[in-house]
């Protein structure tokens, strides 16, 4: 299979230099006649895809540990989309070794930070065959060894979302003006660059590309009416990657929050709108295999995965509980699993709050792993905006903020309880819950630094007045179920639930 797969990805590079039409699942019947051929060992295999949640930062750290340095190299690049690799989405076999963990902050090896203040935004990273980095924020795209030297840069391209690499290319769209790139992953000079719509929406319309298609959303979904919190997009797209020309487009019945397509197999993809409705698509023409209508009155900005036994697992809401997903204990959550062959729901468990993250299945399919946690996104600085304050009542105000958070007191004085948060392990098979693992409550009215963020904006040396993530990134588990998960409190945590130790 390990060669029959390079075969594929010589076929797909073979025919993007022969022809305008994108890789067919056709041409897998010439990779059986092909496979026992001795080039086939050093065919380029770029058909990895994954998916993403947006991480929210002002500076990106790296660990590296000297077991990184013995590992064997995989087939293909190592990271090449915001959840790794087609086939072990959020698993990753480079796990950490306990002896790392327990003294991480020694195996620091280089730290990015972007010189612009909190304003910057890191969608993540991805991480090519060579163990190359790059970093995708909104001010830029950088590159950059696995020792941390330069090795490009474009921060022309502001504004990206999320990007994807397939093949030797990186391809990405700037918010916005929906314009599409594709960039060479060694130079990182453009090999073409189109606008694909009139606009994008105003959350993660983050790319993804398999088998010559790339998928993404775009445009804006008109009726929706909370824009402070930003705007879905309204339409999904395919779009081939040798010429950008479109393939296809397909409406929802919600709009579409943070898109991150599946791909099942060669030929479909799989999306979600924010109401949790599931559509399985063909990947070259957009038609519906089928479909999974939501949950009507909903919202969540959390995600779907596949497991390794092929099924779709998703995290979103009950109907009816847009208005109340980001207070306490209300239940709403929803982590489903879907029969991918037709979409027929399997299990369904209720959370103890809104489902706002993107679940992950360990490598063995047993355990299915989730963060729970409601939000917070209401730093008191924000509440100064227009009031006519001084420069010296806006710093008085500011240090008593930091006073309470200090002392850990910020929802209380306001009248509101801490926020519980736990990592949580679900039966795959069952959607029973395994184990789970509490975590410090959360005390603010907003996340980590939110509230400067916020007191920056008032002296008007900040874009916006906060951020607002959910509580947690998407966990990622390594080949011994060692769970790493960030928290929106700025710390990172590796959780083993064999022994219970964070």
């Amino acid at each position: 299979r390990s060669i029959l797969a390079q075969v594929e990805g010589f076929i797909q590079t073979w025919e993007k230099r022969h022809t305008d039409t994108p890789y067919k699942p056709y041409m897998s019947k010439l990779c059986i006649l092909f496979a026992a051929l001795p080039w086939a060992f050093v065919c380029q295999h770029c058909d990895d895809p994954g998916e993403c949640e947006a991480a929210h930062s002002h500076s990106v750290t790296f660990l590296q540990t000297s077991i990184h340095k013995h590992i064997s190299k995989p087939n293909g690049h190592y990271w090449p989309h915001p959840k790794g690799r087609l086939g072990s989405l959020s698993q990753t076999p480079y796990g950490l070794p306990t002896s790392a963990v327990k003294d991480l902050d020694d195996h620091l090896a280089w730290k990015w930070v972007l010189p612009e203040n909190l304003s910057a935004f890191v969608w993540g990273t991805l991480i090519d065959k060579n163990r190359n980095i790059i970093i995708a924020s909104q001010q830029g795209l950088y590159k950059y060894t696995a020792d941390g030297e330069p090795l490009w840069n474009r921060t022309d391209i502001r504004g990206t979302q999320m990007p994807a690499v397939m093949g030797d290319n990186l391809y990405g769209m700037k918010a916005g003006d929906a314009s599409m790139y594709s960039l060479d992953l060694d130079t990182g000079e453009t090999v073409w660059m189109k606008k694909v719509a009139a606009k994008t929406g105003q959350e993660g319309d983050m790319m993804e590309a398999h088998n010559g298609v790339l998928v993404t959303a775009v445009d804006q979904e008109e009726t929706w009416t909370m824009r402070e919190v930003g705007i879905p997009a309204k339409r999904a797209i395919g779009i081939n990657a040798t010429n950008a020309e479109e393939l296809w487009s397909y409406i929802p019945e919600c709009g579409i929050w943070n898109i991150m397509a599946l791909f099942p197999d060669q030929e479909s993809t799989i999306i979600m709108d924010y109401c949790g409705g599931l559509y399985r698509l063909n990947l070259y023409d957009g038609s519906e295999v089928w479909k999974v209508r939501g949950s009507l009155f909903s919202m969540t900005d959390g995600g779907s995965t596949l497991g390794p036994d092929g099924n779709v697992y998703t995290c979103s809401n009950a109907p009816g509980t847009q208005l109340t997903m980001d207070e306490k204990d209300t239940h709403a959550g929803r982590l489903r699993k879907y029969d991918v062959s037709n979409g027929k729901l399997l299990w369904e468990t209720k959370l103890q709050n809104a489902c706002m993250n993107f679940p992950a299945v360990s490598p063995d399919g047993k355990t299915v792993v989730l963060s729970d946690g409601a939000n917070v996104l209401d730093p008191p600085m924000k509440w100064l905006r227009g009031m006519g304050n001084t420069s010296e009542e806006i710093d008085r105000f500011y240090a008593f903020q930091q006073e309470l958070l200090a002392n850990k007191t910020q929802l209380n004085y306001y009248g509101h309880d801490n926020l519980n948060a736990s990592i949580l392990g679900f039966d795959a098979s069952t959607g029973t819950l395994m184990w789970e693992h509490d975590v410090e409550p959360w005390y603010g009215m907003s996340f980590a630094l939110d509230e400067e963020r916020a007191y920056l904006w008032l002296k008007g040396e900040h874009p916006f007045g906060h951020c607002g993530p959910p509580h947690w990134s998407g966990p990622i588990i390594d080949q011994e179920g060692k769970v790493y998960v960030s928290r929106s409190d700025g710390l990172l945590h590796i959780y083993d639930p064999r022994d219970g130790s964070d």
